[in-house]
């Protein structure tokens, strides 16, 4: 067996995207994942019943669907069985008041929506989508191509730094005045999990808004796992090869350069020309040899920051559920639930080590809305998503998850029409949880960590190597952990794998499937 041009470390959406670009390419890759399912963060499984499938972790595709992979069909994914719903509406948010927003994808349908509130409010919004057409295109340079020091001199590049310089909540509460509209705002600049009142946010606010406008809550039919196994598939199609349950815990270093890994059992994979990683960042140093990176690198990924941390809760129901709205009962595959004031005291009750059942940033998944064969017997699954600490306060995640589960799945039943007894099973998860089940969620942070500027940019993963380069030579990195961050975009893969391909003398132009 001829030894691999390239070995990757891990088998997330990110790594094993970079790794059919390169496969593709007609390098000969292999790529080594710990756990025996490949998708990182992007995994469909059964975790509560059997047939009740979940998506352990993300649940919209909303992201990659402008990123040059879906939007050109780079790959063509849809041979593989690959196939989206732009749902629509995208989502609904009932309030405590019995008032509701439907957000829905004809932007003026949902001005309407906003204008039973306030007509000002309903042109701002008109506005805002407005205002990001003009953006988006300078948004996408950005984001598809490594971080540059240098700025965009232009009209645009100005106006776009101008506005994320500011925070979320600057940004929404400049330009809207009702309640309920700040809070459908708010709710969708948080969906990456920043702190909405962090200078470097204000772009969220057009970026998410938009994204859901255009393409609903982008759900993959047969779950978020779909993904990776047509990922899966155009690899072992190309010659390449996925080895699951094989935990890489070194790579190795010949004469300075990344020669290879070796896996928890022993096994050396030898690379013949590139080690492609998607390990944590902070990781990193446990599994090199030491003296391999330089100490400023060392101790700029040791004090990550990871951020704001996440609570799960999956359940599996009799039926599908639908939300309560001012019109009616509506069924639909997001909802929203919190307010403006909720979402910032739950943040500075995160900051004190206790969670915050009081009136909580929650969103709400019901895949079943459109994809009912996850669920057997017309049953359902549904996904409640919060942030909180990893670390309590004067109080121990074995017990104090089964509480606060219980009162996120009252509250979501109080905005939805099922009862206690249309829950067949319930699986809740805390910040430890989700890091147990995936490293890469370190502490609990599934968006890669903070994304402030110091970690963000040119700093991610830190200073000098955002460009996907590692400091040790012929070593790669990719992930959550390098710009421009989490969420299902596939563009630090597709980034890494142009940066790699470049470095062979392989233009990444000419990769085509």
């Amino acid at each position: 067996m001829q030894e691999p041009d390239v070995v990757v470390a891990g088998a997330g959406h990110n790594s094993l995207i970079a790794a059919a670009y390169l496969a593709v390419a007609g390098l000969r890759v292999t790529v080594l994942e710990a756990r025996d399912v490949i998708g990182g963060n992007t995994v469909t499984e059964e975790l509560t019943l059997p047939g009740y499938l979940h998506d352990s972790c993300s649940s919209a595709h909303v992201l990659i669907q402008s990123n040059p992979l879906m939007r050109n069909n780079e790959l063509r994914l849809d041979r593989y069985g690959l196939r989206y719903v732009f749902t629509d509406p995208p989502l609904v948010m009932p309030f405590p008041d019995g008032a509701s927003i439907t957000m829905w994808r004809d932007r003026d349908r949902t001005a309407s929506e906003l204008e039973r509130f306030s007509p000002g409010d309903a042109k701002s919004y008109l506005n805002l989508l407005t205002e990001w057409d003009e953006l988006k295109a300078h948004h996408g340079f950005l984001s598809n191509s490594p971080p540059s020091a240098s700025t965009v001199d232009s009209d645009v590049g100005r106006r776009y730094a101008r506005l994320n310089a500011r925070s979320a909540k600057e940004v929404i509460f400049d330009r809207f005045e009702d309640p309920h509209v700040r809070s459908l705002l708010m709710w969708l600049a948080f969906a990456t999990i920043q702190d909405p009142e962090r200078p470097g946010t204000g772009i969220l606010p057009m970026s998410v808004t938009a994204g859901r406008q255009e393409f609903g809550w982008a759900t993959p039919i047969g779950g978020s796992g779909m993904l990776p196994q047509a990922l899966r598939q155009l690899i072992e199609d190309n010659g390449g090869s996925i080895v699951t349950g094989s935990p890489v815990t070194e790579i190795t270093v010949t004469k300075g350069r990344a020669s290879g890994v070796a896996t928890a059992d022993g096994t050396r994979y030898p690379a013949r020309r590139a080690v492609l990683s998607t390990i944590h960042a902070a990781l990193l140093p446990e599994v090199l040899p030491e003296g391999s990176l330089p100490a400023s690198f060392v101790s700029r990924v040791r004090s990550w920051k990871p951020g704001l941390t996440l609570f799960a809760v999956h359940l599996a129901l009799r039926s599908k559920p639908r939300f309560k709205t001012d019109g009616g009962l509506r069924g639909s595959v997001a909802g929203a639930i919190g307010s403006s004031d909720g979402l910032l005291a739950q943040i500075e009750a995160h900051r004190s080590g206790l969670t915050d059942e009081r009136d909580p940033w929650v969103l709400v998944v019901n895949p079943c809305e459109v994809d009912p064969a996850r669920a057997p017997n017309g049953g359902a699954t549904l996904k409640l998503l919060t942030i909180a600490p990893r670390s309590l306060d004067g109080a121990d995640w074995t017990t104090e998850k089964h509480r606060f589960a219980t009162k996120l799945v009252e509250l979501a039943a109080s905005r939805m029409d099922f009862e206690e007894d249309d829950i067949l099973a319930l699986t809740p998860e805390s910040p430890i949880d989700l890091e147990e089940r995936n490293p890469h969620n370190l502490w609990g942070s599934c968006h890669g960590g903070e994304l402030s500027a110091e970690q963000s940019g040119v700093n991610r993963p830190a200073p000098g190597y955002s460009t996907y380069r590692m400091p040790v030579d012929g070593l790669y990195q990719t992930g959550a952990t390098t710009h421009p961050g989490g969420s299902v975009s596939g563009r630090p893969g597709r980034n890494a794998a142009r940066v790699l391909l470049a470095d062979l003398g392989l233009d990444p132009d000419l990769v085509v499937v």
